[in-house]
């Protein structure tokens, strides 16, 4: 069981499992280990569930507690709730006190007499360490919100992180072999594809509610339909930072024209995932960063997502409000978190939209901007340090706009112009599109290509779109119930309704 821990939570879940190896593992009185810890992480990541698992482990008694059991069992008084935790805690038998959301226990901004839970506090670690067979270790979602001489009581801190795809395929295998009704193999791996931004509380919902959808239908076991009809029913709290994904399916036949830079991007980022034996036998190190350039709605997020998608990569797409944050210090952070996310789901792909919004140049950025430049290069350049296999796409309309420095060899290097379809690439794009659109005999996408010149592929998507609402229209004032199929005149009315976007 402690190796589920390891395997979904990594190296901070490893430590956790040592910690109690140490404390409840060892018969040495001697062995050494940290007698208070603080666990911290999202609403739902599995905070309680590793003490479960691990208080199973070692058979130890459970002391849980709450801000609001402690205040309604003792009237108020909180401290002697903690000298009778104090008192339970010496039973002589291996125990783990913990505290659930600890920052309610100690606010940080809280009043000076809000403090006396202190010296409470500090009783209950002394006794615990005179125990030595006990642990104290208190949860908490944020611990910035935990006051300060409070925080300094624990001895080591372990954050547990949200899963990355591949940590939440571990936890949907464990919850669904432990499920009853599902006597024969699921597809977890498709499953646990669908479940983004799911943490571990997620998953559990998830299982339960398909097992509670077999049960009503008086089903003998459950499959996969019955996840599919309540995966909309799981509500996902809101996570904090950037999740890495596998985005839907974006292959490079799905993308009409743009061979020049499909090619491009081929070498620059694909390559590096699919061949990054060669590189380390030639002796070089691959390009990191590939910024995509040119007018808005020639494709640019749509060939990142290919990228991803051919490379099989976890995709991280960020935009200008997941940097932008009020407090101070907090933009450098999630900048630097969102470079700790890549490399823990290695292999992946980072996609910067609107580069010149968050990286134009130092003269015009502020200050906020400066700081977020000089974070960027540090975080860059850290790259050139480990060997996990990470690459940026960066994509702006201007790129006169960007810094100079984030252009440099080693940052932002390999320079990839996507400029507006020419007819051969404007009939590929209608082409792939046409796949996905129901068109009757009397389209011509060669004769709609020839009309279309300054029609970016985001323009062409809107004619055929507009296009389809012009047939809805024209059957419902003929009152017909035949299929519908867009034709070639409901094409030629959509163009002068959608006009060319570089014209």
């Amino acid at each position: 069981m402690t190796d589920y821990i390891s395997k979904c939570y990594g190296d901070q879940g490893e430590r956790l499992v040592q910690l109690f190896q140490l404390a409840f593992g060892s018969n040495e009185d001697d062995q050494y280990t940290a007698d208070t810890i603080l666990i911290h992480g999202d609403a739902g990541v599995g905070k309680s569930k590793c003490l479960d698992i691990l208080s199973e482990e070692y058979d130890l008694k459970i002391w849980r507690t709450t801000l609001g059991d402690l205040a309604s069992d003792y009237d108020g008084r909180l401290a002697l709730g903690f000298d009778r935790i104090t008192w339970k805690v010496m039973n002589g038998t291996p125990n783990i006190v913990v505290l659930e959301d600890v920052d309610l226990f100690f606010p940080r901004y809280a009043d000076t007499q809000d403090n006396a839970l202190l010296p409470a506090m500090e009783r209950l670690i002394h006794q615990i360490q005179l125990h030595r067979r006990c642990l104290l270790i208190a949860t908490t979602r944020n611990p910035t919100c935990i006051d300060l001489n409070a925080k300094r009581l624990f001895q080591d801190i372990i954050k547990l992180d949200i899963p990355t795809p591949n940590e939440r395929l571990v936890m949907m295998d464990y919850l669904t072999t432990r499920c009853t009704l599902i006597k024969q193999p699921l597809d977890i791996i498709t499953l646990s594809s669908q479940a983004h931004a799911f943490v571990a509380s997620n998953l559990a919902q998830w299982c339960k509610l398909a097992e509670e959808m077999a049960i009503q239908e008086s089903c003998s076991e459950v499959t996969k339909r019955h996840f599919d009809q309540t995966f909309s029913q799981v509500h996902v709290v809101g996570h904090q930072g950037t999740m890495a994904e596998k985005p839907d399916p974006v292959r490079w036949t799905d993308i009409g024209g743009l061979q020049e830079a499909k090619d491009s991007l081929e070498e620059s980022a694909v390559w590096i995932y699919k061949h990054a034996d060669a590189y380390q036998r030639l002796g070089i190190r691959p390009s990191k960063g590939v910024l995509l350039y040119g007018p808005p709605g020639t494709g640019k997020t749509l060939l990142a997502k290919a990228v991803a998608t051919e490379s099989s990569a976890n995709f991280l797409p960020v935009s200008v409000p997941d940097l932008i944050k009020a407090e101070v210090g907090e933009s450098e952070k999630a900048l630097a978190n969102i470079f700790q996310t890549a490399i823990r789901c290695s292999p992946s792909v980072i996609f910067l939209d609107e580069l010149e919004a968050i990286f134009s140049s130092r003269e015009t950025s502020g200050d906020l901007g400066r700081k977020l430049i000089s974070q960027f290069m540090i975080e860059m350049d850290h790259l050139d340090k480990i060997h996990q296999h990470v690459i940026l796409l960066g994509a702006t309309n201007h790129l006169e706009s960007i810094d100079p420095s984030i252009l440099c060899p080693g940052r932002l290097d390999r320079l990839v112009y996507i400029g507006p379809p020419n007819l051969k690439e404007r009939l590929a794009i209608l082409q792939v599109l046409g796949k996905k659109t129901r068109l009757g005999t009397t389209v011509d996408l060669q004769q709609t290509a020839e009309k279309t010149d300054g029609y970016t592929g985001a323009d062409l998507k809107g004619v055929l779109r507009k296009a389809g609402l012009l047939t809805l229209k024209r059957q419902q004032q003929l009152g017909s119930k035949s299929d519908l199929w867009i034709e070639q005149q409901d094409i030629d009315i959509a163009l002068t309704h959608v006009t060319p976007s570089l014209l």
